[in-house]
């Protein structure tokens, strides 16, 4: 897994390969490669060397793994060797993974539904017509960008006013500073690559809580926990959708005795609509209860919930 547990995106993928897989009778060895934490080439590096020793010695049957670096950095030394390897949760293309044509690879591309997220807002804050779009400097966002912009035409009366890849977190919070008055909603993407001007990076939730308490713009972005933390709607990428589409292509391979060759990579297609009930009532927005009553509600901030 590229990234660590307990974290929704990563359990809940896993939950949906288990499920995909059935009633397979299967082992399972699980490496994390905690990529928020070890995101600097050299420690991706090192992750990837230790996921690789652990199948050198545990000799597994598949691997299984989930999103971008994962595949760059375990999947692609095992490119059209025999060993069959399935992903999900990968955004850039295959070619820059080093596995495109690759006979025992296939899996699941993680595809953002920007059109829906973009429409639930407009539904959600009506006035919505100027997007900015922030994102950190990782490389896999690239090809989400490309896919906004392609975007754009099918979304009337919307337009692009910004598209920021930022560096560090003081960056970040300049150019959002910045969005008030020339934006009137942020799509936000990479968080997690937000350097904190020392040798560390500023955690997502704590960039997530400053967004909440330092911006009145209305925003999107495409995962669940972004909600969690504040983020006012989505039409989320579904982690068990993604987890069970692969464990489906898993199955095919270890029971049906299919080639990953045999079996196409595609996107999957259902979204999870998800609404933050505590940023609408921040922002002094009304949602109407057929919205509510369609999408998953998230009453409270994360920071705010009472443990037991």
């Amino acid at each position: 897994m590229s990234f660590d547990s307990p974290w929704r995106w990563t359990d809940g993928q896993l939950a949906g390969f288990k499920e995909g897989l059935g009633d397979v009778q299967a082992e399972y060895q699980i490496f994390q490669m905690d990529i928020k934490h070890n995101n600097s080439v050299e420690a991706k590096e090192q992750k990837g060397a230790e996921a690789r020793a652990l199948i050198e010695h545990w000799r597994p049957d598949l691997v299984y793994t989930s999103d971008d670096a994962a595949l760059s950095y375990v999947a692609r030394h095992y490119a059209g060797q025999s060993l069959p390897f399935v992903f999900s949760g990968v955004n850039q293309a295959l070619a820059d993974h080093g596995v495109a044509g690759a006979s025992n690879v296939t899996g699941v591309l993680e595809q953002e539904h920007f059109q829906a997220s973009v429409k639930l807002l407009q539904a959600i804050a009506p006035n919505v017509r100027r997007l900015a779009v922030i994102t950190d400097e990782g490389a896999h966002w690239g090809p989400v960008i490309e896919r906004i912009r392609l975007a754009m035409p099918q979304l009337a009366d919307t337009r692009l006013v910004a598209v920021d890849r930022v560096p560090s977190f003081a960056a970040f919070q300049q150019k959002v500073k910045a969005y008030d008055g020339m934006a009137d909603g942020v799509v936000y993407l990479g968080i997690f690559g937000l350097s904190d001007g020392a040798d560390s990076n500023v955690p997502y939730q704590q960039v997530q809580r400053w967004v909440v308490e330092n911006s009145r713009l209305p925003e999107i972005s495409f995962w669940i926990d972004r909600v969690a933390h504040g983020v006012l709607a989505s039409v989320t990428v579904s982690e068990r959708q993604q987890g069970l589409a692969a464990g489906r292509l898993a199955r095919a391979i270890l029971v049906d005795g299919r080639s990953p060759a045999q079996l196409p990579v595609k996107p999957t297609v259902i979204g999870h609509p998800a609404i933050s009930l505590a940023r609408a009532r921040q922002l002094n927005i009304n949602v109407s209860s057929s919205l509510l009553l369609s999408s998953e509600v998230v009453t409270e901030f994360e920071w705010d919930r009472k443990t037991p």
